[in-house]
């Protein structure tokens, strides 16, 4: 926005040097981005402000918004006349009603819409002061009608728009929605082809406008002219600016409509116009106007507290100084009786200020950036901290890390071929299904993942095409389905997935590959560092795993994963080695199942008792199961259960395996004697007899 300062002299009464204006306006948050001194016509020199203005002050697109602004700063009176009352005074007898009709069909678009008829107007050049006005700002005059609009749009930044009257159809506006494909010519001879989205003003057959944007070229006003119409309007302000950037139409109109207008300036800047026009170029104006104005603003009110002013600031202004600076910005302040707070009336000059904080940000800048003092601010620092969650992530991994398992990040999106084939990875319910996208970034990308597992093995496969002898990866992620309703489910699940030769071991044979009992181990390892047990059954859902290798998972009574091989159709529709294993776990089940945290004891007292257990049991029945029924039927004195011998072989009855655990127990208030043990040990050995079928091995 270009400032010429003699122009702004008619408002306010400026008595400093255009560089300490600059330097004020700078100071009050409107940015001087060049100053430079123009030559007029005959020779004369003007001092120029070019201003950057901000989206939240579109009220500095006028000299009157400036202007205003450097009153208050400087302390001076401004200067704003009423053309309003003189326009009366001035305009011919007959009505402009039945001259013109005014049609809003979209009002909540078109918030006002005034039009005036000026007849027997003489459109010819503009005299000498209006053109110095309009090329020192760097506007190139056209004629007195069209320079006037221009003139009026820099003084109240109200865009306006004169239509030749014979030009329109029936004498009619319609403010509507284009038509699919409706053609439009606007005056700068771009031909466009509007969509329905389009706000246009029209006749009663096409239409003559771009609301807000442009006018167009067959209702342009031109020497021949000799009746037009002056329109002025309110639009919105998010529908000019799709339309200016759809159809790539900026202007001096659709910056201002952009930021908001003054709706009240609506009819004021009209008045200037018709009164400019009536000077300038004669003729006579129809007395009234058609004001389309179905819902009139109200008044809008903002509280401000003294206390919270100088909070935000840091600087101790009294409420005398607070009710000045805003007073000199055209707001009305009424303080509450307690002086401690104002109600503060909103101008509609200024549509953008609705909270507290805005009107601080005002009496910041009256009272200027540069004298609220420099401060460090104080702050107390609090520890970090982490919920449950955050902390369990954080240690599972670590300890995978350690391990020496790398995580990776895959894509939330996968093909539909693998989202069917893992849909029943960890699915809600039967009915549970997929997830598209309405819009994916390519075809093999279209499908929310139901399961980490799909990502993990492209990435084994990009891995192994590398060169890699061996891959253990792990990611955490969210996979996404529908429930049984339909609704959309999101859950955080921790997958990983071990494949190729085991690396150089002592304990591992040469050329081995990893296993089901390698990826058992791993997952015993994050959960002890959890805290954590975790059951298993071998009853698994998951078509893509491999039975009698496959268990599901349980945390409490909750199934809350699977772990064991992808399935040998799995191993060879992707080309991977023969083994690969894999967990992938529901994340949320096993932080909702973690144990209270932790509380050291004191080392117990008495010592502790030692018994071993070998037995013969069924081989489908899980060593897991097993310690889980001792460690249950054993409490309160059995402290600890551990396998320490896994058999199997001709020696043992078929379909058998030997299992051999050490039971430990304790007590925290005596040393326990064999006649306290032995009837514990006794219960063991029957529940295992009686619900598992074990017996002891001789």
């Amino acid at each position: 926005m270009k400032i010429q300062l003699d122009w702004l002299k008619e408002y306010v009464d400026v008595d400093v040097s255009a560089g300490e204006v600059g330097h004020l306006l700078t100071m009050a948050g409107l940015e001087i981005e060049a100053q430079e001194t123009v030559t007029l016509g005959d020779g004369t020199k003007s001092e120029v402000l070019e201003l950057n203005v901000t989206p939240n002050r579109g009220y500095c697109l006028s000299y009157l918004g400036v202007a205003r602004e450097v009153a208050a700063l400087l302390g001076k009176p401004f200067k704003f006349p009423d053309h309003g009352t003189e326009l009366e005074k001035v305009w011919g007898a007959e009505s402009v009603e039945g001259e013109l009709t005014v049609e809003n069909c979209e009002p909540e678009l078109c918030f006002r819409y005034s039009g005036m008829v000026v007849e027997n107007v003489k459109p010819g050049p503009s005299p000498k002061w209006l053109v110095d006005r309009l090329t020192a700002i760097g506007l190139r005059p056209i004629n007195n009608i069209v320079d006037i609009t221009n003139f009026v749009l820099m003084e109240y930044g109200q865009p306006l728009h004169t239509f030749d009257r014979d030009l329109l159809e029936n004498s009619r506006i319609v403010v509507r929605r284009a038509a699919k494909n409706e053609a439009f010519t606007s005056l700068d001879g771009t031909e466009l082809k509007l969509g329905e989205d389009a706000l246009v003003i029209a006749d009663a057959s096409k239409p003559v406008a771009l609301a807000g944007i442009m006018g167009g070229a067959n209702s342009q006003v031109t020497e021949s002219t000799r009746h037009i119409v002056l329109e002025s309007a309110s639009f919105d302000s998010a529908t000019v600016r799709k339309g200016s950037k759809k159809y790539g139409l900026r202007s001096d109109s659709s910056i201002r409509f952009e930021r908001e207008v003054d709706i009240e300036g609506v009819v004021k800047a009209q008045a200037r116009a018709a009164l400019l026009i009536q000077e300038l170029a004669g003729g006579t104006i129809r007395k009234g106007r058609v004001d389309a104005y179905p819902s009139p603003l109200p008044g809008k009110k903002v509280s401000l507290r003294v206390a919270r002013v100088n909070q935000v600031l840091g600087c101790p202004l009294s409420s005398g100084q607070i009710e000045d600076y805003l007073s000199r910005l055209g707001m009305k302040a009424s303080k509450s009786e307690e002086g401690e707070a104002f109600s503060v009336e909103i101008p509609t000059f200024r549509p953008v200020l609705a909270r507290e904080i805005d009107l601080i940000e005002e009496v910041a800048r009256l009272h200027g950036f540069d004298q609220i003092e420099v401060t460090s601010p104080s702050a107390r620092i609090s520890p970090v901290r982490f919920t449950q969650k955050q902390s369990a992530v954080r240690c599972v991994k670590d300890t995978l890390s350690h391990i020496g398992f790398s995580e990776v990040l895959t894509y939330s999106f996968i093909d539909a071929g693998s989202a069917a084939q893992f849909q029943s990875a960890l699915s809600s319910s039967p009915e549970a299904n997929i997830i598209s996208l309405s819009n994916p970034i390519s075809s093999d990308m279209g499908i929310m993942r139901p399961s980490l597992v799909p990502g993990l093995i492209q990435s084994v496969i990009r891995n192994l095409s590398k060169g890699q002898k061996q891959v253990k990866i792990f990611e955490f992620g969210n996979i996404f389905m529908r429930g049984k309703q339909g609704g959309r489910e999101e859950k955080t699940v921790l997958a990983a997935l071990a494949t190729g030769i085991y690396e150089n071991n002592v304990w591992k044979q040469t050329g081995k590959s990893y296993d089901y009992f390698d990826l058992r181990g791993i997952l015993d390892s994050v959960t002890g560092q959890m805290k954590l047990k975790l059951a298993e059954r071998p009853v698994v859902s998951q078509l893509y795993m491999l039975p009698g290798k496959s268990v599901e998972l349980l945390a409490g009574d909750q199934v809350c994963g699977y772990f064991g091989e992808l399935s040998p159709g799995v191993v060879r529709q992707y080309e991977l080695p023969r083994h690969c294993v894999v967990f992938e776990l529901d994340f949320d089940k096993l932080v909702g199942a973690l144990p209270e945290p932790v509380r050291f004891v004191p080392l117990p007292k008495f010592p502790e008792t030692y018994r071993d257990i070998s037995i013969l049991i069924d081989k489908k029945i899980a060593s897991g199961e097993v310690s889980a029924r001792i460690s249950q039927v054993g409490e309160p004195l059995l402290r600890k259960v551990e396998l320490y011998d896994h058999f199997d072989g001709k020696k043992i009855q078929e379909g058998k395996k030997s299992l051999t655990y050490a039971l430990t127990f304790q007590s925290a208030d005596r040393t326990l004697t064999d006649d306290e043990v032995n009837p514990v040990f006794a219960k063991i050995v029957e529940t295992l007899s009686s619900q598992l079928g074990a017996t002891l091995r001789d």
